[in-house]
């Protein structure tokens, strides 16, 4: 544990608790295990005055304020549950397929509201989403729910997130920070197939973005969030046979330092993997059973002699192969793209509604299996689904547009067996009760400005700057010690900046107030999260 010691007001930065706050948590956790019963059966101001008695009741041996512990019992309240604590959640958590996941496009105009979108989500298999981009309201909408998300960069922000790992903690602290940890936020992907694209002005930032992220996920104290990148399977020269596949030539150097990253950080290599469009490019070449995991008689690698009865397989191997001759085998592969068409125009070779079903079912058997590939056997593959809805917006031939597992009215295109309960109707509203105080970070903030701490700060200055801010500089440090609204994350960087911006709003907001021997930086940006508001005029 260590301790900032000032005059008026103590820091303190650990991990453990006190044996007085163990003893408290175990008393209320009484409390909530006698009112479980009571609180399933409640709805709407039920559970809001059940959680409100519980709290005055613990109120009388604490010295805490009650809507401190009305958070905590609310926090608490949400864990048991996202841990299964009813029997209905209880039976579907152990139903999902742990590997399977999906796509949630937003290109469309008639999409049901992302909280429709998670119950209709933790009804099905599906333990996972992808989005391409970090949507505030889908965000939340996922938040306490035991669906984990993986959230893209889009390939324009790359290279501003490249220019520095200031960028890098502005964009965190704007899109993440404000959903974390209540949203299961497991991934970053940076880009989409950049390396297959002719953009070089994106695809030379690549790996730069993808460190400063990184290392902006550090600086606010968020860890087992990995960052990667997806890839086309067009960035392999060569895939058949996949004991032979290699990458371009040209791609090499920039691969190295990706694999290298993800090697250092236990990260994935994420492929977006289409037996689909292998098919449609070459039918006369690649039969359909292949295709779509019907029984055929394969082919044997001839450098192996390991026997592929999929294409899909086949890929995957294929990367692996690839990702080997450049030294690396360590770097577990994931699918974060595969899907099959409905429907499609007429010279496009396979797309219809029962080859797609098929692919699609045959496909989350496979995953539900954990028989891993030939050249991998028993290694689960974690593979995303391509796509949740049909987008009627998406550019492109039809077969664009087709790929969806639902409708946007949310009946399925075509039944593969996802769904294992009917999705929970809407929860009543609280709005008179307000437990958590979500904060959007892309909420108007007009003219208000902030003042924030720049990670790259040196580690003294900024314990010079949170004692001067806290103490002589008059800032309200309250809300940062242990038991305030931003003491989490519980991190220096953090800490600094609520004293920073506190001191910048009581001097009155001129630039000079934010400029802390060069360690501050103002923002438009609300940094504001969950409980935690920064001050502003």
């Amino acid at each position: 544990m260590t301790k900032y010691h000032f005059p008026l007001i103590r820091f303190c930065f650990y991990e453990g608790q006190t044996e007085r706050e163990r003893e408290r948590e175990r008393e209320r956790e009484s409390s909530l295990l006698l009112l479980r019963d009571e609180m399933n059966a409640c709805v709407g101001a039920c559970l809001a005055w059940v959680l409100l008695s519980a709290t005055i009741s613990s109120a009388s041996s604490t010295d805490q304020d009650l809507e401190g512990n009305v958070g905590f019992m609310a926090q608490h309240w949400s864990h048991r549950q996202r841990r299964g604590g009813g029997d209905d959640r209880s039976n579907i958590k152990q139903r999902k397929c742990p590997n399977l996941g999906i796509n949630y496009g937003l290109v469309a105009n008639d999409l049901p509201p992302p909280k429709e979108v998670a119950r209709l989500l933790e009804a099905t298999r599906v333990s996972s989403i992808k989005i391409y981009s970090p949507n505030a309201d889908v965000l939340r909408a996922f938040s306490n729910t035991d669906m984990s998300v993986v959230v893209g960069v889009p390939d324009e922000s790359i290279p501003v997130l490249a220019s520095s790992t200031d960028a890098a903690m502005l964009w965190i602290t704007a899109n993440i920070i404000p959903f974390f940890p209540a949203t299961r936020i497991v991934s970053l992907v940076v880009g989409n197939e950049v390396l297959s694209k002719t953009s070089s002005d994106v695809s030379n930032h690549l790996v730069q973005a993808m460190e400063n992220l990184y290392h902006a996920l550090l600086f606010s104290n968020i860890q087992n969030v990995s960052v990667s990148t997806t890839h086309s399977m067009a960035v392999l020269e060569t895939s058949y046979p996949p004991s032979a596949s290699r990458f371009h030539p040209q791609i090499v150097p920039t691969m190295k330092r990706i694999l290298s990253f993800l090697s250092s950080t236990s990260s994935s290599f994420m492929s977006n993997s289409y037996p689909y469009f292998a098919y449609k490019q070459n039918p006369e070449l690649i039969s359909l059973d292949y295709a779509l995991f019907r029984p055929n008689p394969g082919f044997s690698d001839p450098n192996t002699n390991l026997h592929y009865s999929n294409l899909f397989d086949a890929q995957i191997d294929s990367i692996y192969s690839a990702i080997k001759a450049l030294g690396y085998d360590n770097i577990p592969v994931v699918v974060a793209e595969s899907g099959w068409p409905s429907h499609g125009d007429a010279d496009e070779a396979g797309a219809s509604l029962n080859n797609a079903e098929e692919y699609n079912r045959n496909l989350i058997t496979h995953i539900a299996s954990n028989a891993g590939t030939p050249a991998s056997p028993n290694r689960p593959i974690r593979t995303y689904i391509f796509a949740l809805f049909n987008e009627n917006l998406k550019p492109g031939p039809t077969s664009e547009r087709n790929f969806g597992l639902f409708q946007p009215d949310e009946s399925e295109v075509y039944d593969v067996g996802l769904q294992i309960s009917r999705p929970a109707a809407p929860p009543p509203t609280m709005d008179a009760v307000n437990l958590t105080n979500p904060r959007s970070p892309d909420s108007s903030s007009g003219s208000a400005t902030w003042c924030i701490a720049k990670p790259s700060s040196s580690i003294e200055l900024l314990e010079q700057i949170l004692q001067f801010a806290c103490q002589e500089g008059g800032a309200d440090c309250m809300p940062i010690q242990p038991d305030g609204t931003c003491f989490n994350p519980n991190s220096l960087i953090s800490h600094v900046s609520y004293a920073m911006n506190s001191y910048y709003q009581l001097h009155g907001r001129n630039f000079w107030n934010c400029e802390f021997n060069g360690a501050g930086m103002v923002t438009p940006s609300n940094p504001s999260y969950g409980n935690c508001v920064y001050p502003s005029q």
